[in-house]
């Protein structure tokens, strides 16, 4: 395992991300792009679901998860990007692992509150899910800065 992963770091991409002085600042740069695209649709949704701007129709914001999945895609690619960098480290980093898991959770707690909401399904039910979606997304911006110190 750790012979494929130290094979991903010596890649091209890998090494293009850790040597050149720019390699490493426009991944991130462009991570961060994708993820205020993705989150923001995210947070705006989620945000109405909890009550802010409640004449505006929460279904209405669908036309908008099509920005949040550019969004996922550039940050996929980045991640990935910045993955091979550093992949020896990043497989068995607790706080990578812990990101993940938020954004896996995180973005299946969007599709189920958004099935909820079309549904027409119990608020309670539908405000918590958005909730913990929050909490989730989050979570994951906020271990995604932790992998730095760990």
């Amino acid at each position: 395992m750790d012979d494929f992963l130290l094979s991903i770091e010596e890649s091209a991409l890998g090494v293009y991300i850790q040597e050149d002085p720019w390699g490493f600042a426009i991944a991130l740069s462009v991570h961060a792009v994708g993820m205020a695209m993705a989150l923001g649709v995210v947070m705006l949704v989620n945000f109405r679901i909890l009550g802010v701007v409640k004449q505006v129709p929460v279904l209405s914001h669908t036309a908008l998860f099509g920005t949040a999945w550019l969004g996922f895609i550039i940050n996929l690619l980045s991640g990935i990007a910045l993955y091979a960098s550093h992949a020896t480290e990043y497989t068995y980093q607790w706080v990578f692992i812990l990101k993940l898991t938020l954004l896996a959770i995180g973005g299946y707690l969007m599709k189920l509150t958004m099935e909820a909401v079309a549904a027409n399904g119990p608020a309670g039910k539908i405000q918590l899910m958005s909730f913990f979606c929050i909490s989730c997304w989050i979570g994951a911006v906020i271990t995604g800065r932790l992998m730095a110190y760990f």
